[in-house]
């Protein structure tokens, strides 16, 4: 099994420990209307890929779409400096975050699809269409229709033609008990449906039901003190391990702002994956392989291409 990274194929067990839900560069568009996260300081970000490579972190998954910051030269550049596997998506984010004529929301769903395939298959926009990203990211908001129905749409036929996996940004889970059927209806499997920030709706009979129906768990709020991870994510992580579905589960840092950043301010950055994250797994009593599984294998065998029937 191989994982599709921006400086090529890797064999999953290259994936010791990693960040699976990650920004680590957003340039976004000037006359972007929302105000979105920008990460663009060079010299810091390598400063601190640097350092979390140092302390054993592998990989990272970076979830920021072409034509909202997303400079897949720069992930090259990144991960080659750093060492750090660097694996890029194709789809959709949040139609907020991208300029107010983008092509993107008002294609029809062919041409959309055409676009994710060719950034899955031949390589992304930036860089010539010579690097393939890895996976197809959807931004939901908790609502299928208009635009975002038809991008959805897109990507079911760019997962079905490719075997790649999709992401998903969900507003704190709003609503995600409508994407099962929606993709089942495409031919989609739950299996290939990898859900982030679910750990701001900390249910845990809903997370035991999409886990139970193979569906990828992101919990991702361990720096976002508003989200209360104390009270919610980290009951609801020990909870699903306890009912053995610590397999359907892959835990990320999303530091999509500089504020997060341990160069730009943070009392840890993205070092709270190895220096605090782990340890605290360990202190929980999780077994190691889980352990493994939550920070790394989880993520990167979930989101190895599947054979296209």
């Amino acid at each position: 099994m191989k994982l599709q990274t921006v400086t090529g194929l890797i064999p999953v067990e290259n994936v010791k420990l990693a960040d699976g839900h990650a920004h680590i560069w957003i340039n976004p568009p000037p006359d972007a209307d929302y105000d979105v996260p920008i990460l663009d300081d060079t010299d810091a970000i390598l400063t601190e890929l640097h350092e979390i490579r140092e302390a054993g972190v592998t990989t990272v998954i970076d979830c920021q779409p072409g034509g909202c910051g997303r400079d897949a030269r720069m992930l090259v550049r990144l991960s080659q400096a750093t060492d750090l596997q660097v694996a890029a998506v194709t789809g959709f984010h949040r139609q907020k975050y991208y300029p107010p004529k983008s092509w993107l929301w008002t294609a029809p769903p062919e041409l959309a699809a055409d676009y994710f395939i060719g950034e899955l298959e031949d390589g992304m926009n930036e860089t010539g269409g010579t690097i393939p990203a890895t996976v197809v990211k959807v931004g939901y908001e908790g609502v299928i229709d208009g635009q975002t129905k038809a991008l959805m749409e897109a990507a079911s036929e760019a997962s079905r033609q490719t075997g790649a996996a999709i992401l998903f940004h969900t507003e704190a889970g709003e609503n995600v008990e409508a994407l099962l059927p929606f993709f089942t209806d495409y031919k989609i499997s739950p299996g290939r449906l990898y859900l982030c920030h679910m750990d701001k709706r900390p249910d845990l009979g809903l997370h035991r039901e999409l886990a139970q129906a193979g569906v990828l768990l992101g919990y991702d709020t361990f720096l976002r003190p508003q989200y209360e991870p104390e009270q919610n994510l980290w009951p609801l992580l020990k909870g699903m391990v306890a009912a053995g579905l610590g397999g359907q589960i892959a835990l990320g840092l999303d530091a999509a702002k500089p504020t997060m950043w341990a160069q730009m301010g943070a009392e840890f950055g993205l070092l709270a994956l190895p220096r605090l994250i782990v340890p605290r797994l360990r202190d929980e009593g999780i077994d190691k392989a889980t352990v493994a599984g939550l920070t790394g294998q989880n993520v990167a065998r979930f989101l190895v291409r599947q054979p296209v029937a």
